[in-house]
């Protein structure tokens, strides 16, 4: 057998007994979990600080959401996965606000963004390790309650990102990005 077949087969075999492995392995913790969106909220509120109450409805083109519904997205989606995630269900989720005021009104953006991110955050607080082992399903994919959680670290940090050349566009300058 040619040498880059045997190596291509001993790695094949190393990824697919490895795979289970670390499927059984915590990928992240309750109280690293926390500490992130703890951060994503500082964030969203300067970003939300840093707008000018006039770019509120801003989109930079057509069929896009304008600065604040893409605020809203970024907030009130980490306040669904969380709760999804922690309850299985939308019972109990909180109304953060009306979108027919904080989508126009930087002041009830900027409660609403922070109600959210706190809603999260005592989610999280309401989950120990041991339950972000267990199984669920969540968007219709059997995963870890922890993998669930994780999408918190992607999909926030992706929508709220997308701001940053609203923000551009508008002549601001946006908040210096800390991961800590």
């Amino acid at each position: 057998m040619h040498p880059s077949r045997i190596f291509a087969a001993v790695a094949f075999a190393s990824i697919t007994t490895a795979v289970p492995l670390l499927a059984q392995k915590q990928l992240i913790s309750q109280e690293a979990l926390i500490a992130v969106v703890q951060n994503h909220k500082g964030a969203v509120l300067r970003y939300i600080d840093a707008a000018p109450d006039s770019m509120l409805g801003f989109r930079p083109t057509k069929g896009v959401r304008n600065f604040a519904e893409q605020i809203e997205h970024a907030a009130l989606s980490d306040a669904l996965i969380a709760h999804l995630a922690i309850t299985g269900s939308t019972k109990g989720m909180p109304s953060f606000g009306d979108s027919a005021k904080y989508l126009h009104n930087k002041a009830e953006l900027k409660k609403t963004a922070a109600a959210a991110m706190d809603h999260t955050i005592a989610m999280l607080k309401g989950v120990s390790d041991a339950q972000m082992a267990e199984n669920i399903t969540q968007f219709g994919n059997k995963v870890t309650r922890g993998r669930a959680l994780m999408e918190l670290l992607d999909h926030f940090p992706w929508t709220l990102g997308q701001v940053v050349p609203y923000l551009r566009l508008n002549g601001v300058t946006p908040p210096e990005y800390s991961p800590f």
